[in-house]
């Protein structure tokens, strides 16, 4: 038995499997018999690569979770099943639902890594803060998503200056330009449920180098994900493609009867403007 078994979101992102990774050493450094889990059977390609590229295998933290009741604490999210009892959530996505977890953080911060260390580096290691640092690139596009605060590149680049960093390094993994040979990627590449009261929606995003380039791609996808939405009973799809030439966004929305498109002129945050916002109007709030 462990005291507490640690949950990223399923389909983990490097912000998640980051802050997984940090919360274990900082819980097991007080004395705690802590231990991070990533279920899934598979990790997407591009988070293994650029955790490795920093040293971080996240393939070391695959298991399947225990069938016996445990307490758990999640980490770049705020909603799961489990067998036993989530008691804690630290988290930077909005909502309007509320919890009544016995302990709940959920603040407005670039990434959830940056929401553990910035502010407590004296309890992490120099290599734990640079994860912190690559897990907030990558969550901001390189601080181009609407999600960045001006404080956390402060932050950034304080530590980069203080520990000598590889600033460069650390902002081209936040740019990372999503492997599309395959179209079962749109619906794969960062694919999250969500469960907005009695309403299950979906959503997936890729970066593309240039999205009118790709709208072929594209339209080959949209099978797929309609597949999935009447597989899964969903009442929309949601996928978002970052256009890394222009740093804009375009919005695809699927319903089980049609396809709605929205360009935004920034990158947009899944977590951060675009489910907020159907949260708001699902729940009439």
């Amino acid at each position: 038995m462990y005291d507490y078994i640690i949950l990223g979101h399923q389909n983990p992102d490097v912000d998640s499997v980051v802050s997984g990774v940090l919360l274990e050493n900082y819980l097991t450094r007080q004395g705690k018999k802590a231990c991070f889990m990533i279920p899934d059977l598979k990790i997407d390609e591009e988070t293994i690569s650029i955790c490795m590229s920093f040293g971080l295998n996240p393939k070391k933290y695959q298991r399947k979770l225990p069938k016996e009741k445990n307490k758990y604490i999640l980490v770049d999210h705020h909603e799961r099943d489990v067998i036993g009892e989530v008691v804690g959530v630290i988290d930077h996505h909005p909502t309007i639902q509320t919890y009544s977890y016995p302990f709940y953080l959920n603040e407005n911060v670039s990434s959830t890594a940056c929401l553990l260390v910035k502010g407590n580096e004296d309890y992490y290691t120099k290599d734990e803060i640079q994860l912190a640092i690559l897990a907030t690139m990558v969550d901001t596009v390189s601080f181009h998503s609407m999600k960045t605060r001006d404080e956390d590149i402060t932050w950034t680049n304080e530590m980069c200056k203080k520990y000598n960093f590889d600033f460069s390094k650390l902002y081209q993994a936040g740019l990372a330009i999503t492997d599309i040979s395959s179209p079962e990627v749109f619906l794969t590449h960062g694919l999250k449920n969500y469960n907005i009261g009695d309403h299950h929606i979906a959503s997936s995003y890729v970066s593309l180098a240039n999205i009118e380039e790709k709208e072929s791609d594209i339209m080959l996808a949209s099978s797929y994900i309609e597949n999935y939405i009447k597989e899964n009973n969903l009442e929309r799809f949601i996928m978002i493609v970052h256009d890394m030439s222009k740093f804009c966004s375009t919005i695809f929305t699927y319903y089980p009867d049609r396809v709605s498109v929205e360009k935004v002129g920034h990158i947009v945050s899944r977590g951060r403007e675009v489910i907020p916002r159907i949260e708001k109007v699902l729940l009439k709030r």
